[in-house]
């Protein structure tokens, strides 16, 4: 990835090496439960695939990283998001609810900041039930 997609901008940022990670998880919805025999049945609405990251600035582009920290921050409900899936991408709304830098100082007097980890949660499953 040359950076990352969200709500249609690049941002140039570099992805910190061997820190981009896929999770899935089985989104169920209220009818799950115990039955009165014991078996437990499923109300599947679908998978659920979310992604976690760190990024740095590209020294090619820092003032990338800086708009992509407004953008992740923003109290905003969901942005849409473009990720690595498989041999392709994937993109869907995603709702971010925190992030965490690291101010390194300061270098030809500007701040230097680095390891920008975000989580991206969807707002509802990408693969439904069929």
């Amino acid at each position: 990835m040359k950076g990352v997609v969200i709500d249609g901008t690049l941002y140039r940022v570099r992805i910190v090496y061997k820190t981009l990670e896929r999770s899935f998880s089985l989104r169920s919805g209220v009818n799950e439960g115990y039955m009165l025999s014991g078996r437990h049945e499923r109300d599947l609405l679908g998978t659920s695939y979310s992604y976690q990251m760190s990024v740095g600035p590209d020294p090619a582009h820092p003032e990338d990283y800086d708009a992509f920290y407004e953008v992740v921050s923003a109290p905003v409900d969901s942005h849409e998001v473009t990720m690595p899936y498989g041999q392709s991408t994937i993109t869907f709304q995603a709702e971010i609810s925190s992030g965490q830098d690291t101010w390194r100082g300061k270098l030809g007097g500007s701040d230097r900041w680095a390891g920008l980890t975000v989580q991206f949660s969807p707002a509802s499953p990408q693969r439904t039930l069929t």
